[in-house]
């Protein structure tokens, strides 16, 4: 208020003088900066009430929209759960209808034989034991995936697994469940000193396509000698499917597996898949020596 009534002042007494009016005056100029600066920082006020305001608006907009979207999911959840349930039982039901078991491996030795038909009493494709595919991969998922794609690849003509760049560990998962339960009494006999046979098994993972009751992974093991020389069909008793599939297999495996060297110091030097096709592998099947039994073949 004061420098209010110093710049009239100023004003009247300039005009009583005749002179113009001072547009340069100390006061008239503070007085006009003090209104500026007044103004300014109530322009910022607002601008920050008004910034407050709408932070909070939007919050609380999407704090409703959060509560209705739990109100939905509470409402939904019960009804999802239940068709979800139906859809796994009516999946399961189905698979028991067509026969397809993709979740179960089952490992069988083929004896080349016992398929012959002036054989009667040998069994012929017994089967070893069975895993479930998260046994097969030691519970690990990616693996599955794996195996799951590469199953779904295969054909009636190449049942064969095709695994790429990730087939060395498969098979080499493979092989430790044959020799667990092939091989484990074997090794505990050499441990006690008993007389051992060593014999060269050649294995192959396969989702055969062609069997009508059950349909599913199979590991098909061979010792190696028999199937370097397979019999001709018409030697053969194949009546059976189960027979049929499996020489069928063995003729597949026989094409792509080429026998390593003779000389017994480099049977040791093949690994699991040298030389093999993909899916198929190579293992040493340790078993106890009977007494005057013939080796195996």
């Amino acid at each position: 208020r004061a420098q209010t009534r110093a710049a009239h002042a100023c004003r009247s007494v300039r005009s009583q003088h005749g002179a113009p009016a001072c547009r340069a005056c100390s006061c008239t100029r503070s007085t006009q900066a003090g209104r500026g600066e007044a103004s300014m920082e109530a322009v910022a006020a607002m601008r920050a009430d008004t910034s407050a305001a709408r932070a909070v608006s939007v919050l609380w907009a999407m704090w409703q929209w959060s509560k209705a979207q739990l109100r939905v999911y509470r409402d939904v959840a019960p009804l999802a759960g239940l068709a979800f349930a139906w859809w796994r039982r009516y999946a399961a039901e189905r698979q028991l209808r067509e026969g397809h078991f993709m979740e179960q491996c089952t490992f069988l030795m083929v004896n080349v034989e016992g398929l012959r038909k002036d054989v009667a009493t040998r069994v012929s494709v017994p089967t070893l034991f069975s895993r479930t595919l998260r046994e097969l991969t030691f519970h690990n998922a990616q693996m599955a995936k794996i195996i799951n794609e590469a199953a779904a690849r295969t054909t009636k003509r190449w049942p064969f697994l095709s695994l790429r760049s990730e087939g060395w560990l498969v098979i080499a998962n493979i092989n430790a469940h044959i020799l667990e339960v092939c091989s484990s009494w074997g090794h505990a006999a050499a441990l006690c000193g008993q007389e051992v046979e060593i014999v060269e098994v050649i294995y192959a993972l396969v989702n055969d396509r062609t069997t009508t009751s059950r349909r599913q992974l199979r590991v098909y093991l061979v010792p190696a000698s028999q199937l370097r020389a397979l019999p001709p069909e018409d030697e053969l008793d194949l009546r059976r499917g189960s027979r049929r599939s499996a020489y069928t297999i063995l003729q597949k495996m026989a094409a792509l597996y080429t026998p390593p060297p003779t000389d017994e110091h480099t049977l040791a030097d093949n690994g699991v898949t040298s030389g093999l096709s993909s899916g198929m592998g190579r293992t040493w099947l340790v078993v106890p020596k009977a007494a005057g039994a013939a080796a195996c073949s």
